[in-house]
């Protein structure tokens, strides 16, 4: 027999029902995602700081079910590394970042007998970048351009970039085989000085130099020009129809030519030219070596760069030296005349320059045999670019892969409490007149 209490009180029991169905409800999908998080934890939103010491943690007692990691820069390579790998093993890896400075190196040996390391740079315009190597600091560069080239004579083998937030890292990965040089031209005192200041660098020389019509003058053993024997060859002036064409061929199967002077205005050498000679510039007299750019005061041809040329050096608007590749083979163009005349100008540094100067020319066209070495250390050539190709791009933390978080969670218990406390108030205030 029912209470007078509950005469009357079928909407009020009805909805007791409810407020304890959903109380009921709540509890459940809480209960839920709890053994959901105990199984397979979810999403983890860490500090790129912690990753040391998470990752560890995760590789051996279990990672959630996604992770996204906040950075200030660019990530160690070995967290990066290793992030993909728990991407590769199922677990959700994003991340969000601020303060990346693209930077990339690449660094290869120089063709040159004395060794060297050349590295080219990428990295923001304006922002401090400093190369290092093994040993410490070498150099530090900021301009207004986003790349840079630099030159160690000192041939380490691995070069290191700092540019804001990014290191950059970068090993030599072959060794090379240099083969000999072939001087052509006219006997004369550049040839003379050109040879001498080669064979100073350390190259092997074998030269054809025309002495007059009936003779030659040579020295070495002049052989076929091809690249088994030479790495690379220096026309310093006209040579026959017949011996052009060898240069040619030897240059499209992967040699270098140096087209330098009186040889520019050879009819055969036009096809390996990066430019066309114009009107001669007369040098400066008397020749003063001590100036801060000593070629300034030599005889110039400009030329007129090839389409497919690129411009190395300029006297004021005119191009003075230009490179262009043929086929396989490189070749530059010098439109200086008479070079020895600024190792002989009597200038301290003045030899040491030319050599220089004449070295790097053959270095940047050298044919050469690489030797690939083992693989050493690690390289990190591209940390930015890297990252992207990684783990994506940057985004904000995403919601969790279960669609709740902290937020729907706390309107669950919200809503269990409220159920609970509608049906206690009820029953209370259910014989209340």
């Amino acid at each position: 027999m029912r209470s007078p209490a509950d005469a009357g009180a079928g909407g009020r029991v009805l909805l007791e029902r409810i407020a304890r169905g959903l109380a009921m409800l709540s509890l459940l999908w809480l209960l839920v995602l709890a053994f959901r998080d105990r199984v397979a934890p979810g999403r983890a939103v860490v500090e790129s700081g912690e990753l040391p010491r998470l990752l560890t943690e995760w590789s051996t007692s279990g990672a959630p079910a996604a992770v996204h990691v906040r950075t200030v820069g660019a990530f160690a390579p070995f967290a990066r590394d290793w992030l993909r790998a728990l991407a590769g093993a199922g677990t959700g890896v994003t991340w969000e970042g601020s303060a990346l400075t693209p930077t990339a190196l690449a660094v290869e040996p120089v063709a040159d007998p004395e060794g060297g390391t050349s590295g080219w740079i990428a990295a923001p315009a304006e922002v401090p970048t400093i190369v290092e190597d093994a040993v410490g600091q070498l150099d530090s560069i900021r301009s207004g351009s986003p790349g840079a080239r630099i030159l160690v004579r000192s041939g380490p083998d691995e070069l290191l970039v700092r540019s804001g937030s990014s290191i950059a890292r970068s090993r030599v990965a072959d060794s090379l085989v240099l083969g000999r040089l072939l001087l052509l031209g006219r006997a004369g005192w550049e040839s003379k000085f050109v040879a001498a200041a080669l064979e100073e660098r350390g190259w092997k020389i074998d030269a054809r130099l025309r002495l007059s019509p009936k003779g030659d003058v040579r020295q070495g053993q002049v052989a076929p020009i091809d690249t088994t024997r030479y790495s690379a060859v220096l026309v310093l002036d006209s040579v026959g129809p017949a011996e052009a064409v060898r240069v040619a061929e030897f240059v499209r199967s992967g040699g270098g030519v140096i087209v330098s002077g009186p040889a520019l205005r050879s009819p055969g050498l036009g096809v390996l030219a990066a430019g066309s000679p114009g009107s001669m510039v007369p040098g400066r007299e008397p020749f003063d070596t001590s100036a801060a750019e000593p070629r300034r005061g030599l005889e110039l041809l400009p030329l007129t760069p090839r389409a497919d040329a690129v411009v190395l050096e300029r006297r004021e608007r005119l191009a003075a030296v230009a490179a262009r590749r043929i086929e396989r083979g490189r070749a530059v163009t010098s439109g200086y005349l008479d070079t020895w005349r600024w190792r002989m100008g009597g200038s301290e540094a003045a030899v040491r320059e030319h050599r220089d100067w004449w070295a790097d020319l053959v270095a940047g066209v050298a044919h050469t045999v690489r030797i690939s070495r083992p693989a050493e250390g690690f390289t990190d050539e591209a940390p930015v670019a890297t990252l992207f190709a990684r783990l994506g791009p940057s985004a904000p933390a995403p919601r969790s892969r279960d669609g709740t978080n902290p937020v729907s969670r706390a309107l669950l218990f919200a809503a269990l409490m409220a159920a609970l406390l509608v049906e206690w108030t009820s029953r209370r205030l259910r014989g209340v007149r």
